[in-house]
């Protein structure tokens, strides 16, 4: 019987559909609450951080997403095709089953009428029907930014090394770290930004709460948020925050460093009648564009660079401009 239920399962993807997972809409009315249960070190972070993560089978046509909610419980995203930005069709369903944490075991259990399985953290898998002969395993996987460490080019503006602040206003570190809130002393209009980020580990926290800050380019807001695993709406990490959903949800993980490669050009005048055209702007989040030539409503054709400070500790690094004509 379990071998004709894995038959069946392709059907489920397609028949499946996956709820939509709340944001709060209105992030400038709600106050950001400190959270009790935040970790900026993988190395000190608890048991379920460990089961978080991204899985993927040998050919890579099934994969898996998993999200720590705090409390032994954990939201399990099974995914046909790959990865987000590896294979998993953005148009397509994806299947959410919760899991129960067994803290003592390391292990984390998940079931619903169709499928059941079970994330090991010390082997670092997670494998659907692990008691039958066709179990099929995924091995975690751990995926990086292509931009990430990109040198900065001959030419360009270096906002931060590590090495000081002097490129913002009112300059906050962390260590060797770009804190926030942070304002770029010079504006620019033309150019192309690359930027780095890591959002805490918060499994308690949820929404808006949850890694929140914010990259203003010239006014508008790309969101940084750990929306790891959810629908990539404009009110999640790389949303055009109030005007335009993900292409895709390129989140990774919480603690794991991310990029934003950003290229905004200021509207073009009309000869005639003298008016500015609305800027325009293309972003890639970890290597993927996510947004490609969008007109931005309400930008401004030349400003600065702004990180939001929203009650969470995200930290930036590797930031650079380069203007363009």
């Amino acid at each position: 019987m379990k071998a004709c239920r894995w038959l069946f399962l392709p059907m489920l993807f397609m028949l499946i559909s996956l709820p939509a997972v709340g944001q709060d809409k209105d992030k400038k009315k709600a106050e950001p609450k400190k959270q009790a249960n935040v970790w900026t070190d993988p190395d000190t972070a608890p048991i379920d951080y460990k089961l978080q993560g991204e899985y993927a089978s040998k050919d890579a046509k099934v994969a898996a997403q998993v999200v720590a909610r705090g409390n032994n419980k954990l939201d399990v995203y099974i995914l046909p095709g790959g990865l987000p930005g590896a294979g998993w069709d953005p148009k397509s369903t994806k299947i959410k089953i919760e899991a129960k944490l067994d803290t003592d075991k390391g292990i984390a259990t998940f079931k619903n009428k169709d499928l059941h399985g079970a994330i090991d953290a010390a082997k670092k898998t997670l494998v659907l029907d692990p008691d039958s002969p066709v179990s099929i395993e995924l091995k975690r996987v751990e995926r990086k930014s292509p931009t990430l460490g990109m040198t900065a080019p001959d030419g360009a503006i270096v906002l931060f090394d590590g090495k000081n602040s002097d490129a913002w206003k009112p300059g906050k570190m962390t260590g060797d770290l770009l804190a926030i809130p942070n304002n770029t002393k010079q504006s620019f209009s033309n150019f192309k930004l690359h930027i780095e980020f890591r959002t805490p580990f918060q499994p308690t926290a949820g929404g808006q709460g949850r890694g929140n800050s914010g990259v203003y380019v010239c006014g508008r807001e790309v969101q940084v948020l750990d929306s790891f695993g959810l629908k990539g709406d404009m009110g999640e990490c790389g949303g055009l925050y109030g005007q335009r959903h993900c292409d895709v949800n390129m989140c990774l993980p919480p603690l794991v460093w991310q990029t934003f490669d950003i290229e905004h050009r200021a509207g073009k005048i009309d000869p005639d009648s003298k008016k500015q055209a609305s800027p325009t702007i293309t972003v890639r989040h970890n290597g993927v564009i996510i947004h490609e030539n969008i007109e931005l409503k309400g930008g401004a054709s030349k400003g600065g660079i702004n990180l939001q400070d929203h009650g969470n500790p995200v930290v930036y690094r590797n930031i650079w401009v380069v203007e363009m004509k």
